[in-house]
């Protein structure tokens, strides 16, 4: 690789994180693959070791890569979680509007179902129909909102698209976890019903009444 033009008006940090990037692309590199040395970095790119240091750490703060002390660094896994939730938490504290949230949910966990249709896998909708079934005994509040993130959670779960999972499984559950509105034992009853709606409409092979169901489901939601 060319050696980097330090009189490039870009931050010589950010040029280094693109460079490490671009080599891993072009490098064919995956998860538990490990870098190059810190060393080998400052050779390939004719800067200083900090700078290459302080590169790798940004990487590392972002979940891109880890570092094991005395062994290198190696690339992490996908996982865009950490990346979303940073996202959401800057969106609440700027004034974020938790409706916003449920526009997000309904469009996400509608495009899930068409995947469930397409797929169409029975062990999957079994689970989820058992799941909604056990659901009935919750009795307390925890145990009413634990339930009802299950069951959108699961209902992702069988899309068997992890990046899709990833991402849709993040938006529910930062909902959950800033929706704090308690709910009567016959609202919660009434919740369940309408799981079970959805479940049904998915095992009968009814793409859009499973949507239909789900979008009013979440937007009735109390926030």
């Amino acid at each position: 690789m060319e050696p980097i033009n330090t009189a490039e008006k870009k931050p010589l940090k950010k040029t280094v994180i693109q460079e490490i990037k671009h080599y891993i692309i072009s490098q064919n590199l995956k998860a538990g693959d490990q870098l190059p040395t810190e060393r080998k970095f400052t050779e390939m790119f004719g800067v200083s070791r900090s700078v290459v240091r302080e590169a790798l750490s940004y990487l590392e703060n972002t979940d891109v890569i880890r570092i094991r002390q005395g062994q290198g660094a190696f690339l992490n896994e996908s996982n865009i979680e950490n990346l979303l939730d940073n996202f959401f938490f800057l969106w609440q504290i700027n004034s974020g509007n938790i409706r916003d949230i449920l526009g997000l949910r309904a469009i996400f966990e509608s495009s899930a179902i068409d995947e469930i249709i397409k797929h169409h896998k029975m062990d999957d909708l079994t689970r989820l129909k058992e799941m909604v079934e056990e659901s009935k005994n919750a009795t307390t509040q925890d145990e009413f909102k634990e339930a009802d993130a299950l069951f959108h959670k699961q209902l992702l779960q069988a899309t068997n698209n992890d990046l899709f999972i990833q991402m849709t499984n993040m938006i529910t559950s930062y909902f959950f976890q800033i929706q704090h509105h308690n709910i009567t034992l016959e609202e919660y009853q009434l919740l369940i019903n309408e799981h079970r709606n959805i479940v049904e409409a998915l095992l009968n092979g009814n793409g859009e009444q499973a949507k239909t169901l789900l979008i009013n489901h979440i937007r009735q939601t109390k926030v």
